[in-house]
Order: C-alpha cells, then sequence, then structure tokens
C-alpha cells in the first residue's frame, strides 16, 4: 500500500534529523539551515511583482525599480537576479550570529555582496532603510531580541528547514508564472 503523503513528509523528516545528528548544532544551522533561509529571503523579494522598491542611493532613500526575479540592495539600490550569489546576499541589519536573531526575517533583506561583505553590512546605509521602511518599533524590537540567548533543538532546525524550503519552491514558482 503506497505511503500518504504525510507519511512521506514524516519519513523524509526523521531521516533528516538523522543526518542532522551527524553535525554539531552549530555547524547544522549554518551548513543548511541558514543557506536555505537566505535564499528564501531572496526569493520571496524577487517573486513579488515588477515594482519600485525603498533602498538607500548615495545617502538618500530612494525608489529603484525591478522585474520580477530581481531585488534591489537596500543599501545602494543596485538591481541584481535573485539567485546570483557573487552578486547579492541577504544582509544582516544587525549583525552576529546570535540564534536569537539570526532567522528573524525583520533582521534580513536582500544586500549586495559588495555593501554586504567588504563594506560590512554598510550598517548607516541598512539602519536608515531600517527605519524609513520598516519603522523605529521594528528597530528597536529586534536590538532588544539580540541580547536574548535562544538556542534550538535538532528538531527545531530540522523543522525550520522543512518550511524554508517550502517557502523557498512557493517563491520559485511564484517567479516562474510571473516571468
Amino acid at each position: 500500500m503506497p505511503l500518504t503523503p504525510e507519511e512521506k513528509a514524516a519519513r523524509k523528516r526523521e531521516r533528516m534529523i538523522e543526518k542532522a545528528r551527524e553535525f554539531q548544532l552549530g555547524t547544522y544551522s549554518r551548513k543548511f539551515v541558514a543557506n536555505v533561509f537566505q535564499r528564501m529571503i531572496r526569493a520571496e523579494y524577487a517573486a513579488l511583482p515588477a515594482c519600485h522598491d525603498s533602498a538607500v542611493v548615495d545617502g538618500e532613500m530612494a525608489i529603484v525599480y525591478r522585474k520580477v526575479g530581481q531585488v534591489v540592495c537596500v543599501t545602494c539600490g543596485k538591481v541584481c537576479r535573485w539567485d546570483d550569489s557573487k552578486q547579492v546576499n541577504t544582509g544582516h541589519f544587525l549583525a552576529g550570529r546570535s540564534n536569537s536573531i539570526l532567522y528573524e526575517e525583520d533582521n534580513v533583506a536582500p544586500q549586495c555582496a559588495y555593501d554586504n561583505l567588504h563594506l560590512s553590512g554598510a550598517q548607516n546605509a541598512y539602519r536608515k532603510w531600517m527605519l524609513a521602511v520598516r519603522g523605529p518599533d521594528a528597530v528597536e524590537r529586534l536590538e532588544r531580541l539580540k541580547q536574548q540567548s535562544v538556542s534550538f533543538s535538532r528538531e527545531e532546525l530540522v523543522d525550520m528547514r522543512i518550511n524554508f524550503t517550502k517557502r523557498l519552491r512557493a517563491a520559485e514558482e511564484r517567479m516562474k508564472r510571473n516571468d
């Protein structure tokens, strides 16, 4: 008798948990969960209909046009394909690898690789964008959250990876339909 979709999903989850046991929690989080999370964030931005996005350009808030499948760097306005990892990253407003903010969606946005890696996240521009787009309440909440200590179990990390993967695939499908 064939397995139901729920049974297949449960078996896959159990296999993923077994595989996760081969790694330290931090290693599993960085190698498997964070990568999917970051791709998902960029894909969800890129899957939105073509529009004008807010970004900081030359130190001032500006509106930048992008097409479906593209993202706008929030700290300089550069437009990139969402999946070009040499050009675009998922930048963290509050840097650091604290679990309390690592997977916090309000803490991340598309950012060009140059600003993220070579300009250490272009923090002044990122703060300006955060305050203008997400608001001071979100900034204050993230700053408080960063001070907290959070740890995830293997099961939680696997469930996050499964959820992020589903969201990534859904965003990719939306992009295909809207191309």
